[in-house]
């Protein structure tokens, strides 16, 4: 960005905009002593619809003002005043956001866009901001704030994301350029949350399996196959080795769900994998000579032949 900020505006002063916050204001940080050539101090500001209507409505309050950041419950003309906005409410609630905050945006000021939603919803919240003259940046959060704070690793995609990003590396966040088009980084964390959570729900259909059976140590111990590789190699191999393998591990997680069963854990992620495996049998792609495809090979295999759609 050309011209630095000097006032940021928060849209949200929960878990994200308060980390973001104390990252800026800490000491040493964007807020600190004033410049050479600075002719106005740097100022933070929050817009928070819960402020003050509830408990944690007035704990978050209570810790904008702890840390000087001018907090108001409602969309108003102080929002005129922010030279970068930074918008961290919760996914469902980012348009209605965006815009609520477009008619008070001063012309070219940046807005962040830092909610959890698809690469379509970021269009949607992108819309109202560009017609009022802000430059929309699209950023999805790979981390977490309450452990990582200013720190939690941040995707950033957009026409301005590279200048973007060189900002907020100098001014405390971790920040990666993804590239030029909005709505990418959010498509990224979209997808990366599908393995994530994907894996999170079979850990806990299978550990309670483990931990009933008494042998939750030893499952977990047995994993050192994926241990010696990297994550992201590990689940290329297994989409690659499943265009020749579907039908013997279809056949297996048939036993897995029967396993579970006994057990007594609903199979409810293992019965999604057996359907899946079996889609892939039935569209009959294992090839005739064995050979493992590449990743890329394979996935048009998958998208073509298998899972279609489009």
């Amino acid at each position: 960005m050309p011209i630095p900020p000097r006032v940021i505006a928060l849209l949200g002063f929960g878990e994200a905009g308060s980390a973001i916050a104390r990252g800026l204001a800490v000491e040493g940080g964007w807020r600190g002593p004033s410049q050479p050539g600075d002719n106005a101090p740097r100022r933070l500001i929050a817009i928070d619809t819960a402020l003050d209507k509830d408990a944690r409505g007035t704990a978050l309050g209570r810790e904008a003002r702890r840390l000087d950041v001018a907090i108001e419950g409602i969309y108003t003309d102080a929002l005129r005043e922010a030279d970068l906005v930074i918008c961290a409410v919760q996914g469902e609630h980012a348009l209605e956001a965006a815009k609520a905050a477009a008619p008070f945006l001063k012309n070219g000021a940046h807005y962040l866009d830092l909610c959890t939603v698809t690469g379509s919803m970021s269009d949607d919240d992108r819309a109202p901001i560009e017609a009022a003259g802000g430059r929309y940046v699209d950023v999805a959060v790979m981390g977490g704030f309450f452990k990582q704070g200013i720190r939690a690793p941040m995707l950033v995609a957009g026409e301005d994301a590279a200048a973007m990003v060189d900002w907020m590396n100098a001014n405390g966040f971790d920040a990666e350029l993804l590239g030029p088009r909005p709505g990418s980084a959010s498509s990224v964390k979209m997808l990366r949350s599908t393995l994530i959570k994907g894996l999170e729900a079979l850990g806990v259909e299978a550990l309670v399996a483990a931990q009933r059976q008494g042998i939750l140590q030893e499952v977990l111990g047995c994993l050192s196959d994926a241990d010696s590789m990297l994550l992201r190699d590990f689940i290329a191999m297994l989409v690659q080795t499943h265009v020749v393998h579907a039908q013997r591990r279809w056949e297996e997680m048939g036993l897995v769900a029967r396993t579970l069963r006994e057990t007594g854990v609903e199979p409810l992620m293992t019965e999604t994998i057996e359907r899946s495996h079996r889609r892939t049998v039935d569209a009959g792609v294992a090839p005739a000579d064995g050979k493992v495809p590449g990743l890329e090979e394979a996935l048009a295999i998958l998208s073509e032949k298998v899972i279609c759609g489009r």
